[in-house]
């Protein structure tokens, strides 16, 4: 069935362009504290208008009035705020028994935002009925905690499974956005790309478009790579791990970015270090998917990656995913 992917999702009053990256925030494998990340994100809303905050890291912020502050005006200002569940963070600090979804729950009450993730089960039930029972439960039950905010469900499975999962989702909750995690989707990315390519078909058998998140994914190649296969949304925390060269999209330890200081007009600015490489990280983020999305819209994406990957790259994806003559 041909089911072409809109320019944007409704969310609410706004309009979320597709595909869409989310530069997350977290107190993981981050050099910044959580709080520091959302200043810098509300602050730059003008250059980045989407952002993923933990339930988890703000459940953990004592401020909690400076924190409420900084995201009700990026949501004024027309940001879409993402809350995740607070899993990832829960897993990493060995807290998985001290967070639970009715803490989640609080989160979601308490602090304004657009879209939510689940509050996830990352080893559901084999059997593939009670699997999507499950998922499906847990999504009502978020969903009636997030009032206006929108829960995208979470699925979890292997490469084969994913499709069939995804697809009985969609058909029973009728939401316009799900996810699943990357490393999920294979051991390599042209197997992970071909893993959103069977996805995408199964989603699109459902006669409307249903937009497709990958967690854990912001490099600006896979990203291009996935959107091209079919994926629409992405999160990531590589635009504050990173830095990444604007002439080659490919991202260097964040100690290097004295060497691409000159890309942007950040450096000529008075702010610290980290600022301004994270702004000049999210002008790189904002132009790549400003382009991407022109590119799809326009039925050019595979030359989007000719030109933006290297030889070598491109000849294998296009070799793999089957874009024609090289």
């Amino acid at each position: 069935m041909d089911v072409r992917r809109p320019a944007s999702l409704r969310i609410g009053e706004k309009e979320l362009q597709l595909p869409v990256y989310f530069p997350s925030i977290s107190s993981v494998k981050t050099a910044l504290q959580p709080i520091d990340y959302l200043q810098v994100l509300s602050t730059f809303v003008g250059l980045n208008s989407q952002f993923l905050v933990s339930a988890y890291d703000l459940a953990s912020i004592d401020n909690n009035d400076v924190v409420a502050k900084m995201l009700g005006s990026a949501h004024e200002a027309g940001a879409v705020t993402l809350m995740d569940s607070g899993n990832y963070e829960s897993f990493w600090k060995d807290a998985q028994g001290r967070w639970l979804q009715n803490d989640f729950h609080k989160i979601l009450k308490s602090f304004p935002c657009d879209l939510a993730f689940g509050f996830d089960e990352q080893d559901p039930p084999a059997d593939f009925d009670q699997h999507i029972s499950l998922v499906v439960s847990r999504w009502v039950e978020d969903q009636a905690a997030a009032g206006a905010c929108q829960i995208i469900p979470i699925i979890h499975g292997t490469a084969d499974e994913l499709p069939a999962l995804c697809g009985a989702l969609a058909a029973n909750t009728g939401v316009s956005l799900l996810a699943v995690a990357e490393r999920r989707l294979g051991d390599g990315i042209m197997e992970r790309a071909i893993a959103v390519q069977a996805i995408r078909r199964e989603l699109n058998k459902q006669g409307r478009y249903i937009g497709l998140h990958l967690l854990g994914t912001g490099n600006p190649i896979s990203i291009a790579l996935y959107a091209a296969m079919g994926a629409d949304s992405f999160d990531g925390l590589e635009w504050c791990q990173t830095v990444v060269d604007h002439d080659t999209a490919l991202l260097y330890h964040l100690s290097q970015a004295d060497f691409f200081t000159s890309q942007t007009r950040w450096a000529e600015t008075d702010l610290s270090f980290h600022a301004r490489t994270l702004a000049h990280n999210l002008e790189f983020y904002t132009e790549w998917m400003h382009r991407l999305r022109n590119s799809i819209e326009s039925e050019m994406v595979v030359d989007f990656c000719r030109h933006n990957f290297s030889d070598r790259v491109f000849r294998q994806c296009a070799q793999v995913c089957e874009w024609g003559t090289l």
